[in-house]
């Protein structure tokens, strides 16, 4: 590598880290593997989920902090009491039946619910608070009852009102700011995903830059020393040609209009049909409003290529291609489907680098996935789904796919 494209790496990754030191330190992780922050490091037990998406030393603060609130209560009552001691079975009723009546509330906000905003789970305690001190105050009532123990009845009952309510805003307080937290950091390692794999696809930039008219130089001697009778072949080199340079021009785009992506799929297809000929058929669809938008490049690329290598490849008939590109419910919708042989269902599982990667890629950038299912009357169909607010607008035209 000369010295200008090994400034230029130094320089994206001050600018893409914010910092100048470590810089030997990720490239040679680079070249080992994955940087230290994105190993996986093997977690202890206590790390590990209970229920509930809880993890066990999280169960086991909240634990700490009934036991303490328990224990800070006694002590309260036993210093300040006209009636002597004997409160612990009491006060342990007392926090025994607020741990029994905040769970089915955890469960709701933080659970089943836990994709609502911020904002709509905070309104929505102001239907579960009361709910939750009614429920605790006939519990706690029952077990003193149960166990023989007293609690305050009449006018003082509306302590057993006031204090409920002070814990329960104490308590889901802690659990909000928590779980903001929570989220902060999945978002702020998201980020730093996302920034390393566009630090990496720069990297990878620049070294595909280093000489590259060499293979097109390559390219056109070949095609120069192919006899005229042989025009076919003359036509995928220069097809040939055109992907690699539509790939380099494509590693240094953040953002292609759709247009030029199914024209380099076209262009890939026809290549690949040279090679399986009457074998393969395609067809691209893309609706005039899909037409308007920008997506990331080489996106639709391996999908396609695993449709012909594990659909037309091995299959003994004809096989279609069909790549259908719509915008429904503000989305914009990908549908590849062929009619071989299928695909593993594993496939999506493992696959390799390029499936692999484009999957990781929608799902980091857009948070979406890709689903395989069986075409009929044969075949496999791979479909995926990109909010439309997510992606840029390009210069729309009405040439038709």
């Amino acid at each position: 590598m000369n010295k200008g494209i090994a400034r230029h790496i130094r320089r994206s990754y001050c600018r893409f880290t914010g910092k100048e030191n470590g810089y030997w330190t990720f490239i040679l992780s680079l070249l080992n593997g994955k940087p230290k922050h994105m190993q996986q490091q093997p977690s202890s037990f206590w790390n590990r989920i209970a229920f509930w998406n809880i993890q066990y030393w999280q169960l086991l603060a909240v634990v700490g902090l009934y036991l303490s609130g328990w224990l800070l209560y006694y002590l309260a009552l036993q210093l300040t009491s006209e009636f002597g001691g004997g409160f612990l079975l009491q006060t342990g009723l007392n926090y025994f039946a607020k741990a029994i009546c905040t769970l089915p509330v955890y469960w709701l906000i933080f659970y089943r619910l836990h994709d609502w905003s911020l904002q709509k789970r905070i309104l929505l305690h102001l239907v579960t608070c009361p709910l939750y001190i009614m429920v605790w105050l006939q519990l706690y009532h029952f077990l003193c009852d149960l166990f023989g123990e007293g609690y305050m009845w009449g006018a003082a009952m509306w302590w057993d009102v006031y204090i409920p309510f002070l814990f329960y805003v104490l308590q889901f307080g802690i659990f909000h700011l928590y779980d903001y937290y929570i989220r902060f950091r999945k978002q702020e390692q998201k980020q730093i995903l996302l920034q390393q794999a566009a630090l990496q696809s720069e990297i990878t930039a620049l070294k595909a830059q280093i000489q590259p008219h060499f293979l097109y130089n390559t390219l056109n001697s070949i095609s120069a020393a192919v006899p005229r009778e042989l025009e076919h072949v003359r036509e995928m080199i220069a097809r040939l040609g055109d992907t690699f340079r539509f790939a380099l021009a494509a590693s240094q785009e953040e953002w292609i209009g759709l247009r030029e992506e199914l024209q380099f799929i076209r262009t890939y297809l026809e290549l690949e049909k040279g090679r399986f000929r009457e074998k393969l058929t395609f067809s691209i669809q893309a609706d005039k409003n899909a037409l308007a938008y920008r997506v990331p490049p080489m996106l639709l690329q391996p999908l396609v290529e695993n449709a012909i290598k594990h659909g037309v490849g091995p299959s003994l008939w004809p096989v279609e291609i069909r790549i259908e590109v719509q915008t429904t419910n503000d989305h914009l919708n990908f549908r590849i489907s062929d009619t071989g042989i299928g695909w593993d269902k594993n496939a999506l599982a493992g696959g390799g680098i390029g499936l692999r990667n484009t999957r990781k890629r929608i799902a980091q950038q857009f948070g979406s996935d890709l689903h395989l299912t069986d075409n009929q009357p044969s075949g496999a169909v791979v479909t995926f789904s990109i909010p439309l607010t997510q992606l840029p607008k390009g210069i729309h035209e009405s040439t038709d796919h």
